[in-house]
């Protein structure tokens, strides 16, 4: 996205607030009003500790990088985690395995039998390059893997991504341990420019799905095998209105009503604190049998034998960093129903099944106040037009079987540049 262009849809200032007062009242808990609380102290003591634990490692800007060849190569991440931020380093490793052949792997997630993550204070050689393929909220833990000499002549390269156009202050101290950040998308590069001279590469992610994998049985969720089947995947835990829910079904309702030849399954993982979200769909839902919330956790295998059961894959979210799920459904060749907003309109127009909704910016509203900054705008998609696009993928049949549009690079690198 340029970055000197005006906003893609208008501002609205006067979001309907009061539509949604009773929900509101009934979100309100000793329990979120203790985290509402104490969130600006928790933020506060994580900020410091960060500070502090990576002291040692700042980089000296006086130091010699090592050249190639005279150290190892390392990439640090949560290789085994089930979100996006845990695919995506995996992604990012397979790439940087094809450039340094002898790649060192080293995981932040806890292993199989629940002992800390490997150390690599006992690492042969000094780090020439080390990749941080983790938020900076987590590059504290990844640099108390090493030894702070180890890393003293290393160039370090870090892997973020951020849903909106203000660079968050969490992560201000990790602007010092860091030679270069890779980001995945144009819309993710605008607040970590506005933040820091650093050199800020937008680096997409190398998107590479199994199409080989069997599709999961229909039958296995109480699906008709003949009905057109949407799904929708969010990560609600920490915030609910990013992946906004309550829009997939009532863009779902008002494409198909109560049709139950029509159905959308909702995969969301919730909170203890977003535990009434499930209540309020469930509400929404009402007793149609058509859409059905799927809430609990897939291994890697049947999330990709999930993925491939669809017809559309639905998306209605108000900012995406990148959208992985977005990506990887297009690489599937399953048409895709989402926000036209933030990163996935940057390469989603390269598919030919891509299908933007149109959306308005509004000032950020958020009940859990994930976020600490309040000024920025997202984007509050168009539910009629959602429903108008779903009822369209479901009348133009373009999805065949090994029939997939492939992603033009020359045009999304020059996409990416701009």
């Amino acid at each position: 996205m340029p970055l000197d262009t005006e906003p893609l849809f208008p501002v609205s200032v006067e979001p309907d607030a009061w539509r949604h007062f009773p929900r509101a009242m009934r979100r309100w808990s000793i329990g979120l009003l203790l985290d509402r609380v104490a969130k600006p102290l928790d933020r506060w003591r994580a900020c410091v500790r960060n500070t502090l634990g990576t002291a040692p490692y700042r980089r000296d800007p006086a130091a010699t990088i090592l050249a190639d060849g005279q150290g190892c190569v390392v990439a640090v991440g949560d290789f085994r985690g089930r979100t996006g931020l845990s695919r995506a380093a995996q992604y990012e490793s397979n790439k940087l395995r094809l450039r340094h052949p002898g790649l060192i792997l080293l995981d932040l997630s806890r292993q199989p039998d629940g002992s800390a993550a490997v150390s690599a204070r006992d690492l042969p050689l000094p780090v020439s390059c080390i990749y941080l393929l983790c938020e900076p909220q987590r590059i504290r833990r990844a640099l108390r893997m090493f030894r702070p000499e180890q890393l003293a002549g290393a160039r370090r390269i870090g892997l973020w991504a951020w849903e909106n156009e203000v660079f968050p202050r969490a992560w201000h101290f990790a602007l010092k341990l860091v030679d270069e950040v890779w980001t995945p998308s144009a819309f993710s590069s605008l607040a970590i420019r506005s933040a820091s001279p650093l050199t800020v590469k937008v680096v997409p992610h190398n998107v590479a799905v199994d199409r080989n994998v069997a599709a999961a049985r229909r039958a296995d969720f109480g699906v008709p095998e003949r009905a057109f089947l949407g799904l929708a995947i969010m990560d609600i835990r920490a915030c609910p209105e990013r992946k906004n829910p309550w829009a997939h079904v009532a863009a779902w309702q008002k494409a198909f009503g109560f049709s139950a030849d029509h159905v959308l399954l909702m995969k969301v993982r919730c909170s203890d604190r977003t535990r009434i979200v499930e209540r309020e769909l469930e509400e929404m839902i009402g007793q149609a049998g058509n859409i059905r919330l799927i809430c609990r956790d897939f291994t890697d295998a049947e999330q990709l034998a999930f993925q491939r059961m669809a017809d559309v894959y639905l998306s209605l979210h108000r900012a995406e960093a990148y959208g992985l799920n977005i990506h990887e459904f297009l690489e599937l060749g399953t048409p895709v129903v989402a926000t036209h907003w933030s990163a996935n309109a940057e390469y989603g127009p390269a598919y030919r099944h891509y299908h933007g909704v149109k959306a308005s910016l509004v000032p950020y509203e958020d009940w859990m106040r994930h976020f600490s900054d309040r000024r920025f705008h997202w984007a509050d998609a168009d539910t009629d037009h959602a429903a108008r696009l779903l009822r369209q993928v479901t009348h133009d049949k373009v999805r065949e079987p090994g029939q997939t549009a492939s992603h033009p690079a020359a045009a999304f690198a020059a996409a990416a540049a701009g």
